[in-house]
């Protein structure tokens, strides 16, 4: 309540300064604080769940699939953690993941086509200044940068708890996203069909490890190098 009356005692001029200095899942919790929505989602309480939206990974059809697209927003795990510690605790906690390669040119293609919403906007235009993925990811895609566009942001950010390990109950996975998806239908108890949502037209049928160079995929390496070593992926 205290931080909440401090941001907005703060003169907007120097308020919005310093949320645009913040990391972009910060910002967006903040924003969440000023606005009064802090509540456990009324969709996930009903099915005695916490699902965890990681950018690009599905997280959509999910949400369509499951809670009628009432979910929560790309909200990191450790702010249900802090904020509702009861539900936390006896909620049967997941999310999906992805290759952060492939993960990271879906969200440039997806930008490039689907920007032109006011939300994404911006990150329209930062992906239409470069030539193609390989140019984007040798300027733009370095640590320092991930945390400035949530499309970007490392998938670790989101799934761990306050101790910094993975905290969630039941990881599925973008590639074998059918079977998983199965998984976790059998694991809440419903059978409900998986659409398939936000899906980016015009990009290429073949993963981009198959047609980007090596530096690039270095680059994503060195850039998600928490991603590849906490997830599992080679």
């Amino acid at each position: 309540m205290l931080q909440r009356l401090s941001w907005k005692l703060m003169p907007k001029r120097e308020r919005q300064f310093l949320l645009g200095r913040m990391p972009v899942v910060d910002r967006q919790l903040v924003n969440r604080v000023l606005s009064s929505r802090v509540a456990f989602p009324a969709a996930f309480a009903r099915r005695n769940c916490l699902f965890i939206h990681v950018p690009k990974c599905a997280g959509s059809s999910i949400c369509q699939a499951l809670f009628d697209n009432s979910a929560d927003g790309h909200i990191p795990l450790y702010w249900y953690e802090q904020q509702f510690p009861e539900h936390y605790a006896r909620s049967f906690k997941f999310a999906f993941v992805r290759d952060p390669l492939e993960r990271a040119y879906s969200a440039f293609a997806y930008l490039r086509v689907h920007g032109a919403a006011r939300r994404d906007k911006q990150a329209q235009e930062l992906m239409l200044r470069y030539r193609d993925f390989d140019d984007f990811v040798s300027r733009w895609l370095h640590p320092e940068n991930l945390r400035r566009q949530i499309h970007f942001v490392p998938q670790t950010d989101f799934l761990t708890d306050s101790l910094g390990g993975i905290g969630v109950d039941f990881l599925g996975r973008h590639e074998t996203l059918v079977q998983d998806y199965r998984t976790l239908s059998t694991r809440l108890g419903v059978d409900l069909p998986l659409p398939h949502v936000n899906a980016t037209r015009h990009r290429d049928a073949a993963p981009a490890r198959s047609f980007c160079s090596d530096g690039t995929r270095r680059l994503v390496r060195r850039a998600y190098e928490r991603d590849y070593e906490l997830l599992g992926y080679a």
